[in-house]
């Protein structure tokens, strides 16, 4: 992407990269409704399934993509209102272990639809400007608040592949 509100670590280059051009706004509003059919076509998987041994299961996927939805909603706030700290780290392993709780998928679906219109509502609250503000990473790398709209979009669907591709789930 050649958009100059657009800064992050290489490391997000792998969701970045699958969304579509365009303001963040409009891709993350536009975002909801895939989202709610996708987790309507995950109403009867087995949430306990894991397509192999040390693999996280899908409900703790799914609780991973809620959590990291947050987590990225957190850092666009922060940065939005000009911090002066770094922006934290997260390890998204530890997080998992702690989520191994048995959530319904009723629960997850409504979580992550609840996450999702809680970023679209954040993003709109923000100055167009505010969209090119940027804040440093931990690790020193720049990331603008832009680019953390497209990380949000860009995670569910490489989390989405992966439940395709190796959970086997048809969304």
């Amino acid at each position: 992407m050649a958009n100059s509100n657009i800064a992050h670590p290489p490391f997000f280059n792998r969701y970045v990269s699958l969304v579509e051009p365009g303001g963040i706004k409009h891709l993350l509003t536009s975002s909801l409704v895939d989202l709610q059919n996708d987790l309507s076509s995950l109403s009867n998987v087995d949430l306990n399934y894991r397509y192999q041994e040390g693999k996280w299961n899908i409900s703790t996927l799914l609780r991973h993509a809620i959590d990291a939805e947050l987590i990225f909603a957190f850092r666009a706030l922060s940065i939005a209102r000009n911090p002066t700290s770094a922006i934290i780290s997260f390890d998204e392993n530890e997080y998992a272990k702690a989520s191994q709780n048995h959530y319904s998928i009723r629960q997850l679906q409504d979580e992550f639809m609840n996450a999702r219109n809680g970023s679209i509502l954040l993003f709109n609250s923000f100055e167009e400007d505010w969209l090119n503000r940027k804040g440093k990473t931990d690790m020193g790398d720049e990331i603008s608040v832009s680019s953390i709209g497209h990380i949000i979009i860009g995670h569910w669907l490489h989390h989405k592949e992966v439940l395709k591709n190796k959970y086997g789930v048809e969304i």
